[in-house]
């Protein structure tokens, strides 16, 4: 975790019941994609999220190409002095501008294709259309702010998920749009394909229609609530890049973030519960007791034992075993670095030899959209949706 999202205050958007119904909140935008001709092949210049890449992958893809996407990520990253990286790499034809459009992005991740319309979100004050399901920090807000401002675009689209069916087949482009990127991956297997939607028809259909759907914020909570603190402060409406998945047709992979942690701070939570059940520690039977645990329990496991543990009943907006969990964390002065997120329990038995875990409840859509309509949300860092879009396939200027 970076120390800009150390902090302990979670923060709710504004809210309200007067939502610009009307308003579309998609719309057509002029994206930039990249020139492989001048950068490069694609598969080199693409990246994972941001969040999603710790220190060394980082330095790895940094020092990958002076191209590579996560150089537009922080202004520190830049790979020279003067404007933004991403006007000097306009002017050099390392990126190209299209007319205004929206795209879909054919994504393939192990033997799967997973689709995403992209589009410019309208960010405005008191639309509760679109719902964050995580509460984010403060600090962490108000650095995100400052490095889209810096670094002048969206390097990567923040993912929502929509539950409302569309009036056009946008998961099959084939008939919809003009296919203008094709990656193959380093053993040419495919890996992203983009479709440029630029019939006016077909974008003013997708437009309109959206005025009527709400997004889930899956992934991006912190670029959201920036872009919608800028909207808040200058009184008028922003937009962000967002990469929209329609579980209708393509349902979503979503699982809990566990925590990995140093053995004394997993003991700590366990004696500060309030309420504690020894169970069997083999892993087929903490497996079975885990399918099982209720939205604000949690399983503790320690060296030479495991154990159901509950936090106090939720008083505020904030729900769920995540919360408190991470609540007990930050009092008992444990830092921030020392606890590492995994979803995949596989990884997190591999990491049991010198650390501990305390495993989440996995969560369902159905609940997540239920809390997030009566005003709540879960603590940060408690879910995983999957795949992520990769960052740089478009991006947008700002």
């Amino acid at each position: 975790m970076e120390a800009a999202r150390t902090g302990a205050r979670v923060l709710s958007l504004p809210s309200s019941t007067e939502d610009p119904v009307g308003t579309p909140l998609l719309r057509s935008f002029p994206g930039l994609r990249y020139s492989p001709d001048v950068a490069g092949p694609l598969w080199r210049l693409l990246a994972p999220p941001h969040t999603e890449l710790d220190k060394a992958r980082r330095a790895a893809f940094l020092a990958s190409s002076p191209y590579v996407v996560t150089h537009l990520e922080r202004p520190e990253y830049s790979v020279g002095p003067g404007d933004p990286d991403v006007v000097r790499w306009l002017d050099a034809g390392v990126l190209v501008q299209d007319p205004a459009s929206l795209y879909v992005l054919r994504q393939h991740v192990a033997g799967r294709a997973r689709h995403y319309l992209l589009g410019a979100l309208d960010v405005s004050p008191g639309d509760t259309r679109v719902r964050p399901h995580e509460g984010v920090f403060d600090q962490a807000v108000t650095a995100r702010l400052e490095r889209l401002e810096r670094t002048g675009v969206d390097s990567e689209p923040v993912l929502v998920v929509d539950s409302t069916p569309w009036p056009l087949p946008w998961t099959r482009p084939e008939g919809l749009g003009e296919l203008v990127t094709r990656a193959l991956d380093e053993q040419g297997a495919p890996l992203v394909e983009v479709w440029r939607l630029r019939d006016p028809e077909v974008v003013r259909t997708l437009v309109l229609a959206s005025a009527s759907h709400r997004f889930l914020i899956a992934d991006g909570h912190h670029r959201y609530a920036a872009v919608h603190r800028a909207a808040v402060e200058r009184g008028r409406p922003a937009e962000l890049l967002v990469a929209v998945v329609d579980e209708t047709v393509e349902p979503v992979d979503l699982s809990a973030l566990h925590r990995v942690l140093p053995v004394p701070a997993a003991a700590a939570v366990l004696d500060q519960a309030e309420r504690r059940r020894s169970v069997p520690s083999e892993r087929a039977a903490v497996e079975e007791v885990l399918r099982g645990l209720g939205a604000e329990q949690a399983l503790v496991l320690l060296p030479d034992r495991a154990a159901v543990v509950e936090g106090p009943e939720p008083s505020g907006p904030t729900v769920g075993s995540g919360a408190w969990v991470d609540a007990l964390l930050r009092s008992g002065g444990v830092a921030a670095e020392a606890v590492k997120y995994q979803a995949d329990t596989a990884r997190v038995w591999d990491a049991l030899s010198d650390r501990a875990a305390i495993l989440l409840p996995r969560p369902t859509l159905g609940r997540l959209q239920t809390i997030v309509q009566s005003g709540r949300m879960l603590g940060r860092k408690t879910t995983s949706f999957r795949p992520k879009p990769l960052a740089g396939a478009v991006l947008r200027l700002r």
